[in-house]
C-alpha cells in the first residue's frame, strides 16, 4: 500500500480529448480517438495495436536492480505501451507504480478491486447492493481525490470479470443481481464525476464467454459511463476443471458481443495468458492464433498479458518456442 503524499505540484486540467490521445500515446504513434465522437459508417481508421502487461512489480527491488519494465521490454523486443496494476478499494493509490510506469513511457491501467485479498469468495460486506447504496463512498472519494490529484492519464478498471463465479462482486454471490452490478458502477462513476477526476478513464472487463461465465449484456452500465470495452480470457490448458482452449475458441464471440452491446468505445483484452501444452508448439501456435485476432479486430487497440506464474505459468516466455511467438507477433504490431 502506497500512502499519498502530503503535497503535489499544481493540477493540471486535462481535457476529455488530452486523456485519451495521452494514454493512447507511445513515442510518436497516436492511436484515434474513437471514444469521442459516433463512428461514421466507412470512415473508420484501422487503429495501430499495442500491447502491455502485468508483472509482479514495475519497481527496483533496490537501487542497484534493474527496471523490470526494462526487463520486459527486452524480454519481448519491444517495450510495453501499458502496465497493469492491481489494488482493493481499502487500498491508497500506488503513486510510486504509477509513476514508474509513466516515467518509462508507458500507461498504467489500474484495477480497483471491492473486497478484502485473502478473504474469499463470499465476502458480503461488499455486496453490489451495499457499494450501490453508498457504504463505500468514503473509499470512493479518497481514490477519486488521490488520482485527481496525481494528475496524469490513467484507466481504471472497476469490479472486473463480473460474469464469473470466483470474485465477491460477481452476479450471483451474496444476493448481487445485474442491476446491482449496474447501480454499483454509477455510483462509482458518479463520485469520480463530482470530484472531477478529468484524468480517470473507465474500463467495463467482463470475462470472455465460456462454459463457467454468464452472459454479460445485462451488467452493462451504459454508454456515457464506459470509455473501454473490455475482456479477460485465459488459456487454463488440460487440467482438472479445464480444457485445452484456443485463441478462437476464447475471444471473437465475446469481442463481438462487446461491439453489440457498446456504442464506439475502443475494445481491449486486460487480461490474457496461455498455459503450457504437452508439447512446446501449441503455446507457440496459440499465441500465433492470439496475435491474428488482434489483427483482425478493426476496433481493437491493446492487450496486456498476465506475464506472471500463478495458477498457471502463463508467462510468455515459458519455452523458446512461445518467446519466439510472441516476439514475432509483437513485430508485426509494433514495427508496422
Amino acid at each position: 500500500m502506497t500512502p499519498a503524499p502530503t503535497s503535489h505540484a499544481p493540477k493540471r486540467v486535462w481535457s476529455r480529448r488530452e486523456v485519451l490521445r495521452t494514454l493512447l500515446l507511445v513515442g510518436s504513434v497516436a492511436l484515434p480517438l474513437t471514444a469521442c465522437s459516433p463512428p461514421t459508417a466507412g470512415d473508420e481508421p484501422a487503429p495501430d495495436r499495442r500491447w502491455g502487461a502485468f508483472i509482479p512489480s514495475v519497481l527496483p527491488a533496490s537501487a542497484s536492480s534493474p527496471s523490470p519494465i526494462e526487463q520486459l521490454a527486452v524480454l519481448a523486443a519491444a517495450a510495453p505501451g501499458f502496465l497493469h496494476r492491481f489494488a482493493a478499494i481499502g487500498d491508497n493509490a500506488p503513486l510510486a507504480d504509477l509513476d514508474a510506469i509513466v516515467d518509462a513511457g508507458a500507461s498504467p491501467l489500474l484495477t480497483l478491486e471491492p473486497w478484502q485479498p485473502g478473504g474469499g469468495i463470499e465476502q458480503p460486506r461488499y455486496a453490489l447492493s451495499r457499494i450501490a447504496a453508498g457504504d463505500f463512498d468514503a473509499d470512493f472519494r479518497r481514490w477519486a481525490a488521490q488520482l485527481s490529484e496525481w494528475g496524469r492519464p490513467v484507466l481504471l478498471r472497476f469490479a472486473q470479470e463480473m460474469n464469473g463465479t470466483w470474485y465477491p462482486w460477481a452476479i450471483g454471490m451474496s444476493g448481487n443481481t445485474a442491476a446491482d452490478y449496474r447501480a454499483a458502477w454509477n455510483r462509482m462513476w458518479n463520485i469520480f464525476d463530482d470530484a472531477s477526476a478529468d484524468n480517470v478513464r473507465f474500463v467495463w472487463a467482463p470475462n470472455v464467454l465460456t462454459d463457467a461465465t454468464t452472459d454479460f449484456g445485462d451488467a452493462y452500465p451504459g454508454h456515457g459511463v464506459v470509455d473501454y470495452l473490455a475482456v479477460d480470457g485465459y488459456n487454463w490448458g488440460d487440467v482438472p476443471g479445464h480444457h485445452w482452449q484456443s485463441a478462437p475458441d476464447l475471444f471473437p464471440r465475446s469481442l463481438s458481443r462487446l461491439r453489440m452491446i457498446g456504442a464506439n468505445q475502443p475494445l481491449l483484452i486486460t487480461e490474457v495468458g496461455c498455459a503450457d501444452g504437452p508439447s512446446p508448439e501449441l503455446k507457440a501456435n496459440w499465441i500465433r492464433d492470439f496475435f491474428a485476432i488482434v489483427e483482425s479486430e478493426p476496433r481493437f487497440e491493446a492487450f496486456l498479458w498476465f506475464q506472471t506464474d500463478k495458477e498457471r505459468d502463463w508467462r510468455f516466455n515459458t519455452t523458446p518456442a512461445s518467446t519466439e511467438a510472441f516476439r514475432g507477433g509483437l513485430a508485426g504490431i509494433v514495427d508496422r
